[in-house]
C-alpha cells in the first residue's frame, strides 16, 4: 500500500498530465478541485478565477459544498475575507480551526459554522506577479497544515496556475483569430454587398439581391424599406425557405399593415434611429397584433432576435434594413450595429448614387431633346430622316453628347438648311456649344447666306464665345438643299467633318469636300461643292461615332459604311437611317462608346 507521501506524488503526475490536456478554464477548475481535494482529504473544495484586474471573482468548479451554491459563483473581493486577502495579497491563508475563523475573520466565521466547515487552506492561483484567482479547500474537522500539507497544496495551486494561464492565451487566441476570421468574413460580406449594389440594376432589384444576401450568412430573415414621399413601403423580405416567405406575404394580405402606423421599421426609417433587439419581447407582438389569430401567427414565424438599421446618406434617410433571428437562436447585440450600419450605409450611397445617376440621366435626355429637332420639317418630293444614339451609360460617365442633326426652312426662299455637327468634348459645355451652332446656323440662314459663309458665322460665333482658348472646336457638314422639277440641289460645305455620301442606285459615291475646323482659326478655308441628286438618290451625313465605332473586328470604317449603305438600297430615308444605326450599333454589340448622329435625305421617285 502506497504511503501518503508517495501517493501524492502519483497524484501530482496524475494531475500535470490531466491539467496539460485541459483547454478551458472550467476543466482546469474541476480537475484541480476532485483530484487534489481527494489526495488531501478535503471534504469541499472551489477554484475561482479572476479577469485582470476585476473587483469580482467568477466560480470554476465548486465539489462537496452543501445546499444551493449559486450564491457563490460570483464573489466580490474585499479585505477581510480569506479567498480575497490571498487574492489581493497573493499569499496563501490558512485556517486550521474555528478559533483562528473567529480570530481572523470574525465577519465570515458563521458562515463557515453553518456549513460545518472548522479548517480552510485558500491558495492563490498565481504566475509571476499576476493573480489569475484563488482555490479554497476546506474540512469538517481541524487541520493543522504540516509542511508536507502545505507543500503539496503550494504545488497543486502552482499547477493549476499555470495550466489556467495556458488556458487563457489559449482562449485569447482562439477568440482573436475568430474575431479576424469574423471581420474577414464581415469584409468579405460587405464587398460582396458593394458589387451587388452597384450593379446595372433597378433600384428595387438591387435590394431584393441585397435581402437575399443577407440570409445567406447574417440573418435568418431580411426585410428593406424605403421612404418614398410621405410614406414608408416595403420592398423587398427575403428568407431561404420560399415556404416562410410564402406565409408573410399570405398574412400581410389577411392583415394588411396601416400606411400610417409606427413602430419598427417605419419609425427607424424616419427617425434615422436604429434599434437593437437582443430577445423580441412577447409584449412587441401583442401590440402588433390586430386579434387573438393574428399574433398566434405572427408568433409562428419564431422571431427572437431583431436589428434595424437606417439607410442614412448625407444626413438623411432613405429607408431602413431589418434584419432577424429565428429559427437559428442566433442574438443580435450591440456590437452587431456598427457592422449592420456599414452594410446600410453602402446600400444607402448605392441607392443614393443611383438617384443621382437617373437625375443626370433624365436631365442629360431632356438636354440632349432640345439640342434636337422634335420633327423635321416636311419638304415636298423629299423624304428626310435623322438619328441619335447616345452612348452607352456603362461605357461612359452620364452625359450630354455634343452630336447634332438638323434641317431648318429658310421660308423666304424656299431652300432648306441641313447641318449634321460634332462637338469635341462632352457634357454642359459642349451641349452649350451645341446650342450656340444650332441657333446661330438658324438666324443666319434667314439672310440667304451661302454654307460657307454661315459656317464662318457660325466660326465667329464660336470664338467670341471661348475667347483666347482653344479647348472646344467642331466638325460640321452643311448644306442649303433647293428643289427642281428633276430632283434636288444641295450645296455643301465640309468643316472638318467626315466626308458624305450619295447612294445612287446601288452605287455609292464619297463627297469628300476639303475644309477647316470650326471654332479655332479666324480664317477658315471652305470650298463648297453642289450635289446633285435625282429620283431615289439619297445623301447621307453622320458623325464620327458612325466609322470609329469600335467592336471585335476593329473600326467600323468608311467602308463597311458604304457596305452597309449600298445593302440599304432602294429603302425609304427612314428605313436606310434605321438600317445604319442598327449596323453601327450590332457592330459594337449594343455598346456604343461614343454618340452617334446621322442625316438621311432621300428623293422620293
Amino acid at each position: 500500500m502506497l504511503d501518503a507521501s508517495t501517493a501524492r506524488a502519483a497524484g501530482i503526475q496524475q494531475l500535470t498530465e490531466q491539467l496539460s490536456r485541459a483547454l478551458t478554464p472550467a476543466d482546469i477548475g474541476r480537475l484541480t478541485a476532485t483530484t487534489a481535494a481527494a489526495l488531501i482529504g478535503a471534504d469541499a473544495c472551489a477554484a475561482y478565477s479572476r479577469r485582470d484586474d476585476a473587483e469580482v471573482m467568477e466560480s470554476l468548479h465548486t465539489h462537496g459544498w452543501p445546499g444551493d451554491t449559486h450564491q457563490f459563483a460570483r464573489i466580490p473581493l474585499h479585505r477581510g475575507r480569506p479567498m480575497s486577502d490571498a487574492v489581493l495579497t497573493g499569499e496563501p491563508v490558512w485556517l486550521e480551526d474555528a478559533g483562528q475563523w473567529r480570530t481572523r475573520y470574525p465577519e465570515m466565521a458563521p458562515l463557515g459554522v453553518s456549513m460545518g466547515h472548522e479548517a480552510s487552506a485558500v491558495l492563490p492561483l498565481r504566475v509571476d506577479d499576476r493573480v489569475l484567482g484563488a482555490v479554497v479547500f476546506s474540512f469538517y474537522r481541524p487541520r493543522a497544515f504540516d509542511p508536507a500539507d502545505r507543500e503539496f497544496l503550494l504545488t497543486v495551486a502552482s499547477l493549476c496556475s499555470q495550466a489556467l494561464d495556458r488556458a487563457r492565451l489559449y482562449a485569447a487566441e482562439r477568440d482573436a483569430r475568430a474575431v479576424a476570421e469574423r471581420e474577414r468574413d464581415r469584409m468579405a460580406f460587405l464587398a460582396q454587398a458593394g458589387r451587388l449594389m452597384e450593379a446595372p440594376l433597378s433600384v428595387e432589384e438591387r435590394l431584393r439581391q441585397l435581402a437575399d444576401l443577407a440570409v445567406t450568412g447574417i440573418a435568418d430573415w431580411s426585410a428593406v424599406h424605403l421612404v418614398r414621399g410621405s410614406r414608408v413601403e416595403k420592398v423587398a423580405v427575403a428568407h431561404l425557405d420560399p415556404e416562410k416567405i410564402e406565409f408573410v406575404e399570405r398574412l400581410e394580405r389577411r392583415y394588411p399593415r396601416d400606411p400610417d402606423a409606427r413602430g419598427g421599421a417605419v419609425d427607424v426609417a424616419r427617425t434615422g434611429i436604429p434599434v437593437v433587439l437582443p430577445d423580441v419581447p412577447d409584449e412587441l407582438l401583442v401590440a402588433s397584433a390586430v386579434d387573438a389569430t393574428h399574433l398566434a401567427l405572427l408568433r409562428e414565424l419564431g422571431m427572437r432576435s431583431a436589428i434595424v438599421v437606417p439607410l442614412l446618406v448625407r444626413g438623411r434617410s432613405l429607408g431602413a434594413l431589418t434584419l432577424v433571428h429565428a429559427e437559428s437562436g442566433r442574438r443580435f447585440t450591440e456590437e452587431d450595429l456598427t457592422f449592420v450600419g456599414q452594410l446600410a450605409a453602402a446600400a444607402a450611397l448605392a441607392l443614393d448614387n443611383a438617384a443621382l445617376y437617373e437625375q443626370q440621366r433624365l436631365v442629360a435626355r431632356t438636354l440632349q431633346t432640345a439640342l434636337l429637332p422634335s420633327e423635321l420639317p416636311d419638304v415636298p418630293g423629299v423624304s428626310c430622316a435623322g438619328r441619335y444614339r447616345p452612348p452607352d451609360p456603362d461605357l461612359t460617365d452620364v452625359y450630354v453628347g455634343g452630336d447634332l442633326y438638323d434641317v431648318h426652312l429658310d421660308e423666304d426662299r424656299e431652300r432648306w438648311a441641313l447641318t449634321v455637327a460634332d462637338v469635341c468634348g462632352k457634357g454642359p459645355q459642349a451641349a452649350a456649344l451645341t446650342s450656340l451652332i444650332r441657333h446661330t446656323v438658324h438666324a443666319e440662314v434667314r439672310h440667304g447666306l451661302r454654307p460657307a459663309e454661315v459656317l464662318r458665322r457660325v466660326n465667329a460665333a464660336m470664338l467670341r464665345h471661348h475667347g483666347e482658348a482653344r479647348a472646344r472646336f467642331a466638325t460640321m457638314a452643311h448644306g442649303v438643299m433647293t428643289r427642281d422639277a428633276e430632283g434636288v440641289t444641295v450645296t455643301l460645305v465640309n468643316g472638318g467633318h467626315p466626308p458624305g455620301l450619295v447612294l445612287r442606285g446601288h452605287d455609292v459615291e464619297w463627297i469628300d469636300i476639303p475644309g477647316t475646323l470650326v471654332g479655332v482659326f479666324a480664317d477658315l478655308v471652305l470650298p463648297e461643292t453642289e450635289v446633285r441628286l435625282g429620283p431615289g438618290d439619297a445623301l447621307v451625313l453622320y458623325t464620327d461615332g458612325v466609322t470609329e465605332a469600335r467592336g471585335p473586328a476593329g473600326f467600323f470604317g468608311p467602308e463597311r459604311l458604304a457596305a452597309v449603305v449600298a445593302g440599304l438600297a432602294g429603302r425609304s430615308a427612314d428605313a436606310l437611317a434605321d438600317g445604319l444605326l442598327a449596323a453601327v450599333t450590332d457592330f459594337q454589340r449594343d455598346r456604343l462608346r461614343d454618340d452617334v448622329a446621322l442625316l438621311v435625305v432621300r428623293v422620293e421617285r
